[in-house]
């Protein structure tokens, strides 16, 4: 009797000796099926918001890419988009290039594809509303992999504040190129609208190009609201005399601004 006791006794602080299993003690699972979780499917729209006018559709560009947990491509699997409201209910809003309400597309060697989205004109709109492009992936099975992007659609509102600057306004044109930061602010309401595209052009007649090397070109707005560019003037070998430039940053037909710089040949 002695001895059971005893045996259990120490069988009882092996047990209060052992160290606990922790959290930290755990492997984390390999990546295993089901495989649609060791799928990944990423979707974006650029530009995120988008400006409905009377008598032209904004455009944008939604990307998709299909790759494996690791990063991998996945090539050669089709892709559905739709265009859904809030409620991820499918909506009569705009369309997609050829005019069709779903898109159907094949990823390139890089996992990648894209299809262009039309939103909707003014009228077809009584306030600014988010629509949200859903893409899906067929899976093995009854699986299915989806992601969705979020799009702003705006009228053209009262409320809308777009300030154009340049900085400087004033050039000298030496041997060297001079140049000016032409930077366009929206907000709406007051609050900075990111992800906005803003047009640029180069008025015809006027010397220099943007940075890009062109005379028209477009940025999209970051989280303050603002796109930037750098206008790049001419030399003074490339003007007769002291000259002006028109810049001009445009959201809509209807909503732009114009800016003067004046370039001075240095004598």
């Amino acid at each position: 009797m002695k001895k059971i006791i005893l045996f259990l006794l120490a069988i009882a602080v092996v047990l209060i000796l052992s160290p606990a299993c922790k959290r930290s003690d755990i492997s984390p699972p390999e990546p295993f099926a089901p495989s649609s979780l060791t799928t990944l499917l990423k979707l974006t729209a650029s530009p995120n918001a988008l400006f409905a006018t009377k008598n032209t559709r904004g455009m944008t560009t939604v990307t998709a890419r299909l790759t494996k947990y690791n990063g991998n491509p996945l090539p050669n699997r089709t892709i559905y988009f739709e265009i859904m409201d809030s409620s991820f209910q499918k909506i009569n809003l705009g369309y997609f290039e050829g005019n069709q309400s779903i898109a159907v597309k094949t990823t390139d060697s890089n996992g990648i594809t894209r299809v262009n989205y039309y939103g909707p004109l003014s009228i077809e709109l009584s306030e600014n509303i988010t629509i949200y492009i859903k893409a899906t992936v067929a899976w093995e099975g009854v699986e299915t992999i989806f992601e969705v992007a979020p799009i702003i659609i705006i009228t053209e509102p009262s409320d809308l504040s777009f300030l154009v600057k340049a900085d400087p306004d004033v050039l000298l044109a030496t041997n060297e190129k001079p140049r000016s930061l032409l930077s366009a602010t929206v907000k709406l309401g007051g609050k900075p609208l990111a992800g906005v595209r803003v047009y640029f052009l180069i008025q015809a007649g006027s010397p220099g190009t943007f940075e890009d090397g062109y005379k028209a070109t477009y940025r999209d707005t970051d989280v303050t609201g603002t796109a930037s560019i750098n206008y790049i003037g001419p030399t003074r070998d490339e003007i007769a005399g002291d000259t002006s430039v028109i810049l001009r940053a445009q959201l809509t037909e209807s909503i732009y601004e114009e800016v003067y710089l004046r370039v001075i040949r240095q004598r």
